[in-house]
């Protein structure tokens, strides 16, 4: 298939990592229940690059969108490309495929709370870093699958989000 014959949404998350109470905690919003297949779920804050916007520009304002926070991008982390194998909402006909941008950051103001209006985002928190780390195996490159795995509490955490936490992790 070329490049012509599917459609591209460009992406950038952040991986955010803060000690509280005595824990590393990562910020992550909660994906509505309506905007994936698995119902509600963790993520990276992040998501769509705008037209006029760069990768780097469109993760701080995801950021700042989704967590009320406003933040400071500490290093590239990496990048995943991968090909859902729905996507709700979408109403064009053509395959779909996400490349993303991951990046480390840093919080550096502001106040924990969604600013979306009718966004994706339900709310953000600051979770147990040790409750959302994605398994030891398993293979989050897949770029055939968005498929989640699972919180400590069964919530569905993004493949991708765990992919950023292992990047995150292997630089520690």
């Amino acid at each position: 298939m070329g490049f012509r014959d599917y459609d591209t949404r460009l992406a950038a998350y952040c991986v955010i990592v803060e000690e509280r109470a005595g824990a590393s905690h990562v910020l992550l919003s909660m994906l509505r229940e309506g905007n994936s297949r698995w119902g509600r779920m963790w993520t990276l804050p992040g998501g769509g690059v705008e037209y006029d916007e760069g990768f780097e520009a469109a993760a701080i304002r995801e950021v700042r969108e989704e967590t009320g926070y406003d933040a400071r991008l500490t290093a590239m982390l990496g990048a995943r490309t991968f090909v859902p194998r729905t996507m709700t909402g979408s109403r064009d006909p053509r395959p779909f495929k996400c490349a993303a941008v991951l990046f480390e950051a840093e919080v550096t103001g502001g106040t924990l709370g969604t600013l979306e209006v009718d966004g994706s985002t339900e709310f953000a928190a600051w979770v147990p870093l040790a409750d959302v780390l994605p398994p030891e195996t398993g293979d989050l490159t897949d770029h055939t699958s968005e498929g989640p795995y699972h919180s400590r509490d069964g919530v569905p955490v993004m493949s991708t989000t765990g992919y950023a936490l292992r990047l995150w992790a292997g630089r520690r």
